[in-house]
């Protein structure tokens, strides 16, 4: 049972997006009791003074993946500890609810780049579920930190239904193989489930040793297949999540169109990823437009994910997840070892296809601008600071020609940083405005060398704070919590009388000024380096189902032993 607790005081942004007022908060039993100014302080309770400070609802990440993390380290503190209270995982075609654990390790190890062996660890004589009911019963049983949420991901999903070989084969489905997918999803939107999670992304795929390089299974889906799906979420009022194909982007709009609701009821469609990308300034706007034509013009409910904060990114020479859209690094991140990275890197052939792709622009993601990657480690300390280019500029050669010679010298020693989207910060303030844009999107818990975008919503809130150009301060806190649970179905994002008490007491003051980027951390759990930000004194008190998890940066002292909070099964009916 959780303590009662009186927050005092504080000026309440209630996630509804109406204006702030200055009031009294009183928890019992885990749920809002009583909202008034000047209540009277019951025996026993205790008081939290937060005058000066704001009490809003804790934040909503709507795309993590936390699914395998959740099992070793269920308090998932690196969100938790920046107001974080609801976390959803299941994204990108990935789930832990189907599937056995090797399966998993070998697909969550290169699509979200984490250390295989870490992975084997977490899991170790942990997975002994079979459905995706089970799966969340499993679920009800970790001593969470932050509530959590899931899709069923679409790649489990085929993994279970037609097995390994044929799930990873693009041929058209029968009867009973449809009628097989539609009943295991019915059975996830039975269990609570908020819909499913789709991938396209050719850059996603297995590190297993048969099937290692291969995309994941839901690539091999077909349109078709992906249209009878979503006729099981529309039914059901779900959610579809969507990862569409960077390099086959005339398939972004058939995705859209199976949001549509002209003559039939809509289908919610949360897609990745609307950005200010550095390398097509046109993918951002067009994305917003397209949302637009769905929503307004065909009646659907579509939504594209984005960040409020630079999307940075660091990589390990070509141990990256953008240079998956190049067949020649690709293949170096096939290789199991250093040795096999070797063989081609000495290899002639290969380093003429890199050259090749890393000059050709045709449908490039990615920027390959090498004046704007700049070495940030190396064994050879004279390069650290310096862009490719300028490295290049001083050997006199081209500047894909010293990228190519250091990356084969140094392979993975080399570390190296870029801006891939988001580096107008007018710009970002503006487009975040957009009202079918999403704020989410962190990625927690995966690519953990490779970026941090855990405090994100709090850099909305510290825009929203210090810039005119922003929205107002309680559309900003309405972004990150009311809209996303009420648009996913969650029992979360507001302050309320008779609600859970999930709450955050925030220091606007520190706001301005203690919030970071992502930095290296040592993480013993994770097995080495850990990208993290970190957000100071900004985060006072962080409050999941009426227990204080979180009291100025400490946990409570029973974190991670005892259950916090709970499993959110979707309330869409």
């Amino acid at each position: 049972m959780a303590p009662d607790l009186l927050v005092r005081n504080g000026l309440l942004f209630d996630g509804s997006g109406s204006a702030p007022r200055q009031t009294d908060v009183l928890v019992r039993n885990g749920k809002v009791e009583r909202i008034a100014p000047a209540l009277p302080t019951p025996p026993g309770v205790r008081e939290i003074n937060a005058q000066g400070h704001w009490v809003m609802p804790g934040a909503i990440d709507i795309h993590t993946h936390y699914d395998v993390e959740v099992e070793a380290a269920p308090g998932l503190k690196e969100s938790l500890q920046h107001g974080v209270t609801s976390v959803i995982f299941g994204n990108c075609s990935l789930s832990m609810a189907l599937g056995s654990a090797e399966d998993a390790v070998d697909l969550f190890a290169r699509v979200e780049n984490l250390p295989r062996d870490v992975l084997m660890r977490w899991l170790d004589g942990k997975v002994n579920w079979t459905s995706p009911g089970a799966y969340y019963d499993h679920l009800e049983q970790l001593a969470l930190g932050p509530n959590v949420a899931s899709f069923l991901g679409h790649s489990n999903l085929r993994m279970a239904v037609l097995g390994k070989e044929r799930c990873m084969q693009p041929t058209q489905l029968n009867w009973g193989e449809e009628n097989a997918l539609r009943s295991v999803l019915h059975a996830a939107m039975d269990a609570g489930f908020l819909g499913l999670s789709v991938d396209m992304l050719q850059w996603h795929r297995w590190k297993g040793f048969k099937y290692n390089g291969a995309s994941a299974p839901s690539h091999y889906a077909s349109m078709a297949e992906f249209r009878m799906l979503a006729g099981v979420l529309r039914q059901r009022g779900r959610t579809m999540q969507a990862t569409p194909d960077a390099g086959r982007r005339h398939l972004v709009p058939l995705l859209a169109m199976m949001s549509h609701g002209l003559g039939r009821k809509p289908m919610k469609l949360s897609m990745l990823t609307s950005l200010d990308f550095t390398s097509n300034r046109q993918l951002g706007p067009l994305t917003r437009a397209l949302a637009s034509v769905i929503n307004k013009g065909l009646q659907g409910d579509m939504r594209f994910q984005s960040l409020a904060v630079p999307f940075e990114l660091w990589s390990d020479g070509c141990n990256t997840p953008v240079f998956e859209e190049m067949q020649a690094s690709a293949c170096l991140m096939n290789a199991d070892s250093a040795a096999q990275r070797q063989q081609l890197y000495r290899d002639s052939d290969w380093r003429a296809q890199m050259r090749r792709e890393w000059l050709s622009r045709f449908n490039a993601n990615f920027h390959k601008d090498l004046a704007q990657m700049h070495i940030v480690a190396c064994p050879d300390a004279s390069l650290v600071g310096q862009s490719f280019a300028a490295v290049a500029a001083t050997r006199g050669q081209a500047a894909v020609d010293t990228f190519i010679e250091l990356i084969c010298e140094f392979d993975e020693s080399i570390r190296w940083h870029s801006v891939i989207a988001n580096d107008r910060p007018a710009e970002l303030r503006r487009f975040l405005q957009h009202p079918y844009i999403q704020l989410g999107f962190s990625d927690a818990g995966a690519h953990n060398r490779n970026l941090a975008f855990q405090n994100s919503h709090l850099w909305l809130l510290r825009d929203a704070l210090l810039h005119s150009d922003a929205m107002p301060v309680e559309k900003a806190v309405w972004r990150i919590t009311g809209e996303l649970a009420d648009w996913f179905g969650l029992d979360a994002g507001h302050i309320a009388e008779g609600r859970v008490a999930d709450l955050l007491v925030l220091d606007p003051e520190a706001l301005k000024t203690d919030l970071t980027g992502p930095v290296e951390t040592e993480d013993a759990r994770m097995g080495g380096m850990r990208m993290v930000t970190g957000s100071g004194r900004t985060v006072r008190q962080v409050i999941v189902g009426g227990h204080v998890v979180m009291d100025q940066g400490t946990p409570h002292a029973a974190f991670e032993q005892q259950r916090f909070g709970r499993l959110l099964r979707c309330q869409l009916p």
